[in-house]
């Protein structure tokens, strides 16, 4: 009997039909695609020795071969089971090792994710293809780095002092875009944070590939968010990379997926957020993962962050408080408290004067100026006479120049003291 021939436009639509049903995962839809790179990309520094009673050097296998990574040092109990994460720093390359993941820096700008050792988190710093000396490949920016860190993945996994359903993935800026990736190409984390990641790829100046769709779209967090399996948070600054987030729920509206969450912590910036939205975040995986996932963006990590402006704020302010009075400012009650407000245009200073008057305070006039470089801005100064003695009218006056500085996205000097 003659079999029947199927008609070939069947046969396409079958083919691209058993694609879409396959393609479960972002290493399936890598499947049978090549990467070119257009730059061979090769870190020659040798990876930092850290402090041995902070972090180890360990070696963990990837298909290319073993990588160095940075494995945090917790004092153990017998038979004690700990979470952990894997950290991505950002930059070129992403993961690069150094002492700033374990040198004390301003929580300002805290990449080290420290905060997570604080909550006795087993922490890991892979090293990741290309990316320091010895390592093997060459940098593929946001390609085989997914492979990479997917295997240092299993290797923490597979200690016997960790709960390997307990280990989680976190990263920032391009670690946080790598992280997103992971999370698209994998099930085997807990949970993902990403914090500060790109939708897209970063621009045809930073790339070191073939320059065309499909290795842009391989690249770009954006296209895969329906592959997230476990639970993912995508949170920036409100001054930060604002767009990204915005893309990322334009996308989620028209692909919905209860795995994701996504927030723009108000008031922060790239790097603002970092220290006191990880702050939440390992609380909650030190207590557990049911905790994890029930993290409320508006009621928890927007007022954390707001709860730490306000101590970076105070601190400030006695800073240059103690400033003043090292060089000779007595504490008498009524004090001029004067803060001066920049624009590169006129008008951008109408609402804050009406602003400022709205809340009692002195306008000068706004007044047009010449920088060193010859061009031309203007300037106006806000006064309020206070209390200085009560410290919390200072701190109030403070956030008050801050809040219309930020509102009208103005730079501003804190604040001084006198008449000019």
């Amino acid at each position: 009997m003659q079999k029947k021939m199927r008609h070939p436009l069947f046969v396409v639509v079958l083919v691209l039909f058993t694609s879409s049903v396959w393609a479960d995962n972002l290493l399936v839809e890598r499947a049978g695609h090549t990467t070119v790179l257009s730059k061979q990309e090769k870190i020659d520094e040798e990876i930092t020795r850290p402090p041995s009673d902070i972090f180890s050097i360990i070696k963990y296998r990837t298909e290319l071969g073993e990588m160095p990574a940075y494995l945090s040092q917790p004092k153990l109990t017998e038979n004690e089971k700990r979470p952990a994460i894997i950290w991505l720093t950002g930059g070129f390359p992403t993961s690069s090792p150094g002492d700033y993941l374990w040198t004390k820096i301003d929580v300002d700008n805290e990449q080290s994710a420290r905060v997570y050792r604080d909550y006795g988190i087993v922490m890991m710093f892979p090293t990741l293809r290309g990316g320091v000396k010895g390592n093997p490949g060459v940098v593929e920016q946001f390609y085989g780095e997914v492979n990479d860190v997917i295997s240092a993945g299993k290797y923490l996994r597979s200690l016997d002092y960790i709960d390997p359903e307990r280990v989680y993935l976190g990263g920032h800026s391009t670690g946080g875009t790598l992280a997103l990736l992971v999370a698209e190409a994998t099930d085997i984390f807990a949970g993902v944070i990403s914090l500060g990641p790109t939708a897209n790829h970063y621009g045809k100046k930073r790339a070191n590939f073939v320059w065309n769709d499909k290795e842009i779209d391989l690249r770009s967090p954006k296209n895969f968010l329906t592959y997230i399996t476990k639970p993912t948070y995508i949170v920036e600054g409100e001054f930060g990379k604002a767009s990204s987030i915005e893309e990322f729920q334009q996308r989620l509206k028209g692909q919905p997926n209860t795995n994701v969450k996504t927030s723009l912590v108000t008031g922060a910036n790239h790097f603002t957020a970092i220290h006191p939205v990880n702050r939440i975040f390992a609380k909650a995986i030190a207590a557990g993962n049911s905790n994890f996932w029930s993290i409320d963006m508006k009621t928890q990590l927007e007022p954390a962050y707001l709860e730490y402006a306000q101590q970076v704020q105070q601190t400030t302010d006695l800073r240059i408080l103690a400033n003043l009075r090292s060089q000779g400012l007595k504490l008498e009650d009524k004090q001029q408290v004067r803060s001066y407000f920049y624009a590169r245009n006129q008008d951008s200073l109408v609402a804050v004067v009406a602003q400022a008057k709205a809340q009692g305070m002195s306008v000068t006039e706004i007044s047009q100026q010449k920088s060193k470089d010859g061009s031309t801005y203007f300037m106006t100064s806000l006064s309020k006479q206070i209390d200085i003695t009560a410290l919390q009218s200072l701190f109030e006056l403070s956030h008050s120049f801050k809040q219309i500085a930020d509102e009208n996205e103005l730079y501003y000097d804190y604040w001084t003291i006198g008449s000019k």
